[in-house]
């Protein structure tokens, strides 16, 4: 269990609960904010003092078969976990390393966003929006943010890093129908207020959505878009999209067979955006009353999405930057709200339309499948596989993410 690392955990932030209206999970609404306010995150010490008595007092259930992962998360791992976040976890230093970043609130149709603003010290750098997805925040870029910002050796960034509504750091929104498409819309003005006129987009899992929203909304001022996926979130969204396999004559016939079996396996990992894309207001009642309830809905996701070569979470990524995200979800009601946000991209489903913005791609965790259904004609610019990491590259990879970020917008930018 480690410390986050100062160089690459650092600069400023949100008054989360003061400026931006979080207390316990509360919605904003409405919001006067004209213009990118600087902010940042201060939450009260009742609110950390309520947190540890509610993992303090957790009552756990009967178990059946313990110590295996088939079930969910075993309870002996969730102990343990538990007894660390509440006794061993230090929010306050977290929070002193989260407050070195700039940081800005902002405002889309009333419904207000929070952003890292990090600008690079080199004179060429490149504008880059990441973008996360679920069950992320802006946190997950914390470690691609040093070797962005200040590379020892390539292209610079300055970076922004939005957090969608609803995903811990951003209040949840109280409106019907916030997709994509509206986040996208936020980020494009944040931009235009933040002054770049040209800028590069990155993102992950439904991160990807709104990446390319962005690019749609933005024409003409998109260097270029990068995605990050890995082999299993490709398998999936191919069985989701109804792929005719049948059709695809890039996949050998073994190759047909081996993705037709990680179909036929998929129900059972599926479980989770079952009940977020059709009943998320149940699911949430749990989630934002819960702290442990809220960390074993994460924290199982890191477990089956991370590179499976690693035996635990943990051992795939810093387990406090991990408990960072939760305990941001946890004090923004992350769990209800984000799980509302599935629903409605599940209900939306608002595929931009291709435009003529250069495209690329990092798949990890790789293996033969990943190209062959991703990108079957091999019409991306950029193409990169890494056997290593898994859904969470950012976190798990970073160093390699960066390297594949600042490849790809080097050969765009000249």
């Amino acid at each position: 269990m480690t410390n986050i690392d100062r160089r690459t955990f650092t600069s400023s932030a949100i008054t989360l609960l003061a400026a931006a209206g979080l207390g316990s999970g509360s919605a904003m609404a409405q919001s006067s904010l004209t213009k990118p306010q600087p902010t940042r995150i201060a939450i009260p010490e009742r609110e950390l003092a309520d947190l540890k008595e509610r993992l303090r007092s957790a009552r756990w259930p009967v178990e059946v078969d313990p110590g295996q992962w088939t079930r969910g998360v075993p309870q002996d791992y969730m102990r343990r976990v538990v007894d660390y976040w509440a006794n061993s976890f230090d929010w306050r230093a977290i929070e002193d390393q989260l407050n070195e970043y700039e940081q800005v609130n902002f405002e889309h149709e009333g419904q207000v966003l929070h952003a890292f603003h990090v600008r690079s010290a080199r004179p060429d750098a490149i504008p880059l929006v990441l973008i996360h997805g679920w069950p992320s925040s802006a946190v997950e870029y914390l470690k691609v943010i040093e070797p962005l910002t200040n590379p020892a050796v390539g292209r610079a960034f300055h970076l922004v890093i939005p957090s969608q509504p609803g995903f811990g750091l951003s209040p949840a929104s109280s409106q019907v129908g916030w997709t994509s498409v509206k986040t996208a819309q936020a980020i494009a003005g944040l931009m235009a207020d933040l002054g770049y006129e040209r800028y590069a987009i990155h993102g992950s899992d439904m991160g990807a959505d709104v990446a390319g929203q962005l690019d749609q909304i933005s024409a003409g001022k998109v260097i270029g878009v990068h995605v990050a996926t890995d082999t299993d979130t490709i398998v999936a969204v191919a069985s989701f999209m109804g792929q005719d396999l049948s059709s695809n004559t890039v996949l050998n016939d073994d190759q047909k067979v081996r993705v037709g079996a990680k179909f036929a396996a998929l129900p059972d990992d599926m479980g989770y955006i079952g009940i977020q894309s059709t009943r998320p207001k149940t699911l949430g009642y749990a989630l934002h009353d819960s702290p442990i309830g809220q960390l074993a809905w994460i924290v199982e996701k890191f477990d089956a999405w991370t590179n499976p070569s690693k035996a635990l979470p943990e051992d795939a990524v810093d387990l406090d930057q991990l408990l960072t995200n939760v305990t941001l979800y946890w004090f923004g009601g992350g769990g209800a709200a984000s799980a509302n946000a599935v629903y409605e991209s599940m209900k939306a489903m608002s595929w931009a339309p291709p435009t003529d913005t250069p495209q690329g791609a990092s798949a990890f965790n790789a293996d033969d499948l990943a190209r062959p259904l991703f990108d079957p004609e091999a019409s991306l610019l950029f193409w990169r596989e890494h056997a290593e990491g898994g859904h969470f590259p950012a976190m798990e990879e970073p160093e390699l993410l960066a390297s594949d970020i600042r490849d790809f917008f080097t050969s765009l930018a000249g």
